[in-house]
């Protein structure tokens, strides 16, 4: 299992008053706040998201950035979008306005600064309003002549805030899957490839190779692991506390995808 580490910078963008700072301010910290404040320039919060794939674990750090939605400020703007690597386009759907503002003033701004990029249009605000919409039906039209996932949702009731993110998320990390899945080296074959493997694996992951070897060596004495003719019964035991001191240094969720896939290959590996 690789891990990787990756930084985007992802921008909203939206005339003002749309909720663009109240929805970062919901995905972030978990918090609604009704009283509406102009953002001056810019504002940048960061949030940490996890991707499990297989044979792969990326660790995605979105810089988001909060840009001032007064038309007037665009030297500003500019300057704010510079080495944009997500979007985030945000309209009123109780504000009709705010949605053809996407298409007709916002989309054309990026694209003069950053070119394409990864992009979400969405609608804020949908607890105020009928999902049948006028402002939905243009956004959702909108959507599907520019080939961009549309997204309903509220910050200010949460609904649909979480997964707008995740799956913006997926849309910056699918150049590093593709890659993985091209470059995929051939499973080991043998046990002790196997071994081989699990060892490189549980090193690089763990970070500090010289305590990971130490582990290493640790819970394969205490589950009886010879390297030089491993059993099988005795490597699915030494990879139960290999699992433990992931849960420590990583997390449980990735522990548990690692020890699943090593069992898996253990099982499934010759003599």
């Amino acid at each position: 299992m690789e891990l990787r580490d990756i930084l985007k910078k992802v921008v909203l963008l939206g005339d003002g008053g749309v909720g663009k700072t109240s929805l970062i301010a919901r995905y972030v910290v978990n918090k609604f706040d009704d009283k509406y404040i102009a953002t001056i320039g810019t504002k940048v919060s960061r949030k940490d998201i996890q991707f499990v794939k297989p044979n792969l674990i990326i660790n995605l750090r979105m810089m988001i950035w909060d840009i001032l939605g007064q038309k007037e400020y665009s030297k500003i703007r500019s300057a704010s979008l510079s080495g944009a690597q997500g979007l985030i386009l945000v309209g009123d759907l109780s504000r009709t306005e705010t949605i053809n503002a996407l298409r007709d003033f916002w989309l054309k701004e990026v694209g003069q600064v950053v070119g394409e990029i990864p992009t979400i249009i969405v609608g804020n605000k949908i607890d105020l309003a009928e999902k049948g919409s006028m402002s939905v039906m243009l956004l959702e039209s909108m959507g599907q002549k520019l080939g961009c996932p549309t997204i309903l949702c509220s910050a200010k009731t949460g609904e649909n805030v979480e997964n707008l993110f995740n799956i913006l998320g997926e849309l910056l990390i699918a150049d590093v899957v593709a890659a993985q899945v091209k470059t995929k080296e051939k499973p080991p074959q043998s046990l002790a490839e196997v071994v081989d493997f699990i060892i490189q694996d549980f090193c690089a992951q763990y970070g500090d190779l010289e305590k990971a070897m130490l582990i290493v060596q640790h819970q394969f004495e205490d589950a009886g692991v010879d390297i030089r003719k491993p059993q099988k019964e005795a490597v699915l035991h030494a990879l139960d506390g290999l699992a433990k001191a992931e849960e420590l240094s990583l997390t449980k969720s990735v522990a548990r995808v690692n020890l699943e896939e090593r069992q898996r290959m253990v099982i499934l590996a010759k003599g």
